[in-house]
């Protein structure tokens, strides 16, 4: 790519190597490649041509590419129903005994663990709901947390949060 200018559509790359236009994008043909060969005497410019056209025609057909960031995606792991918040299980050096909470940590989070919410203290739903409070203020300004948290408790929104938690205890989360 010279002076930052593409000469050919996106998702269309010409590979000098193996004299060829490799056509790939992501959502199509499960990530495989449609090659467009000028090797064996072929002609360059006439292959470049169908490329071209071949690669504007599906452009047009698939839409606009799918994002690349994972952020924000449900992932097949998430066991918590909510992105960016996760079951965390702790071990206590002075007694032995797995503390558990759930903790939720965002992009420029200030905290490099995230913000952790212990079930001990407010209880399994208690603390999963604190959880999605802090990712939704992004905060970690626990004050605000709990004040936000105290309004809410009992009232439909504290329901309406609790819904994509899973049904099990948090402790079953990990194999003993």
């Amino acid at each position: 790519m010279k002076n930052g200018q593409r000469s050919l559509p996106e998702h269309l790359a010409e590979n000098v190597p193996s004299k060829c236009f490799v056509f790939r994008r992501m959502d199509y043909f499960n990530n495989k490649s449609v090659l467009f060969s000028y090797a064996r005497g072929q002609d360059r410019e006439a292959i470049k041509s169908k490329a071209v056209a071949y690669t504007i025609k599906m452009n047009k057909a698939l839409g606009p590419a799918p994002r690349k960031s994972t952020e924000g995606r449900m992932s097949s792991r998430n066991s918590s129903g909510i992105v960016r918040v996760y079951p965390r299980r702790t071990l206590a050096k002075r007694n032995g005994l797995y503390y558990y909470a759930w903790a939720t940590k965002w992009k420029g989070c200030p905290r490099p663990g995230g913000v952790p919410w212990p079930c001990l203290t407010r209880g399994d739903d208690g603390a999963y709901v604190l959880a999605v409070l802090t990712l939704q203020m992004k905060t970690i300004d626990r004050g605000r947390v709990m004040e936000e948290f105290e309004k809410i408790k009992g009232t439909p929104k504290f329901k309406e949060l609790l819904r994509p938690r899973p049904k099990i205890p948090i402790e079953d989360f990990w194999p003993d």
